[in-house]
């Protein structure tokens, strides 16, 4: 099974792309919704959080509060190093099980979505790396239009991501999404038969 391992900066389109794949029928197994998960139901992970952040991150029904997190992980490196050596192994193995379940099923590809992808180490993981690439002003509009954040705000999520550019230097596949979204899904299909033949 051939597994492709999706990432892109905050704002450059990885949803379009990750949605694309969802229509030809491949499962992609978003970064993002299993830590939104691991922060509901991991009995692990919200032990080890509650142990590191202390009682200020939870809300009063005792549920992790992701923005009470966000702006105390955002607001410092050192802190967010240690959010991510609590998440990250957590990630990796539940989409390795994931896709090893997927493999027994027959299935030919799957999709890693990841935003880290490179800085956690998940490349190492995956068959080949494509990644979404759009201009850096274009970047911050997009985040500041869809997040309704002040460009400062957008910047230092940017900032925590590593550069867009050099993603694509290391990537097997670079996917520009600086036009249409049918532009990018023309990409996305020659890009398809390829992988087909």
């Amino acid at each position: 099974m051939l597994i492709i391992g999706l990432t892109g900066g905050i704002g450059s389109g990885k949803s379009t792309v990750a949605k694309w794949f969802q229509e030809q029928g491949v499962a992609v197994m978003d970064a993002d919704k299993i830590v939104h998960n691991l922060l509901k139901t991991d009995e692990l992970t919200i032990s080890s959080l509650r142990q590191k952040f202390g009682p200020d991150i939870f809300n009063e029904d005792g549920q992790i509060s992701r923005p009470k997190l966000g702006a105390v992980v955002f607001s410092q490196e050192k802190v967010r190093k240690w959010l991510e050596e609590i998440i990250h192994p957590r990630v990796l193995e539940w989409m390795k099980e994931e896709s090893e379940a997927l493999r027994k099923t027959g299935a030919k590809i799957c999709v890693w979505d990841v935003p880290l992808l490179f800085e956690t180490g998940f490349e190492k993981s995956v068959d080949q790396v494509w990644v979404v690439w759009v201009p850096g002003d274009q970047q911050i509009k997009r985040v500041q239009e869809r997040d309704n954040l002040n460009k400062s705000e957008v910047e230092a999520r940017i900032a925590a991501q590593g550069s867009l550019e050099e993603k694509c230097k290391r990537a097997d596949v670079v996917i520009d999404n600086s036009g249409t979204e049918l532009e990018t899904r023309r990409q996305l299909d020659d890009l398809w038969k390829k992988i087909q033949s």
